[in-house]
């Protein structure tokens, strides 16, 4: 059985799972509209959890208010949901300011207790904070999608069908990016994801989030096949290395990659993520 943990912000998914008071976190990484989530990104660099599975879901926004509230004298959510439904609150909510929270759910509890806040949240949310849905899918792609990390101290295994993350950052010179990434090209590794977040150690420099097929054991495999050349040409001039997870594709279910997992934990895993929505 899965137990759910609450936590208020993405920052206190991380520590509750860094301190121990939950064996898993689950955080949002990437969605389909607005790109990478920079908190989830930033707070990866430092965590000493790794990631073990992830999940990608449709996301579906409403509006919500207090029953019989009047017009809103503000509409709350957390940034990404403002920023997945911003054209259509603009064009129904013109002039009306747009507050961001910590999360949809705080929102809510927001519009719970003040007639005048209207929230951004799942339909799910509504009946939790005694508030009624005024419209529903106001998302501004119909495809919304978020795909989400969970996070935890266990490593995973090979499956065949694996993925791994790669952090890494490099010296300020032509052509040093490409020299990091040939190696894996030459080597027939696919790369499915690159995206830059600027480093906090200095102005204008950046470290690179790059997802790459495979387990990161086959890494060294590599080395040991072709004498290291491939390790040593894809650290060359790197600043920073670190692998944050290799997921485990044994079981693949509804989107639901799960260690070591049976079907019916796979699916319980995605039954509580769903259930889950309103703090994210």
């Amino acid at each position: 059985q899965i137990s759910l943990v609450e936590a208020i912000s993405i920052e206190d998914v991380f520590r509750l799972a860094e301190a121990g008071e939950a064996l898993y976190g689950v955080v949002p990484v990437e969605n389909s509209t607005e790109g990478g989530v920079n908190s989830t990104l930033d707070l990866l660099l430092d965590t000493p959890l790794v990631i073990s599975n992830e999940v990608e879901l449709k996301i579906a926004h409403c509006l919500l208010a207090q029953p019989g509230a009047g017009p809103p004298a503000q509409i709350a959510a957390h940034q990404q949901a403002l920023a997945q439904c911003r054209q259509w609150l603009a064009a129904h909510f013109p002039g009306v300011p747009l507050v961001a929270k910590a999360s949809n759910a705080d929102a809510a509890r927001s519009a719970g207790a003040d007639k005048t806040i209207y929230a951004v949240a799942s339909a799910t949310t509504a009946p939790i904070y005694d508030l009624e849905i005024k419209v529903r899918n106001i998302e501004d792609n119909p495809g919304n999608t978020t795909r989400f990390l969970v996070l935890s101290t266990e490593t995973v295994g090979r499956s065949g069908r694996d993925k791994t993350s790669l952090v890494m950052s490099n010296t300020n010179q032509p052509g040093s990016l490409y020299q990091q990434l040939a190696p894996l090209a030459d080597a027939g590794i696919s790369m499915t994801r690159i995206e830059s977040r600027p480093m906090r150690a200095g102005l204008w420099e950046y470290v690179f989030f790059v997802d790459i097929e495979g387990h990161i054991a086959m890494l060294g495999d590599l080395a040991d096949i072709d004498g290291n050349g491939t390790i040593d040409a894809l650290t060359d001039g790197l600043l920073t290395l670190r692998y944050l997870f290799g997921l485990e594709g044994d079981t693949l279910i509804n989107g639901v990659v799960a260690q070591d997992a049976t079907r019916d934990t796979a699916e319980e895993i995605e039954a509580h993520l769903e259930a889950l929505m309103p703090a994210l």
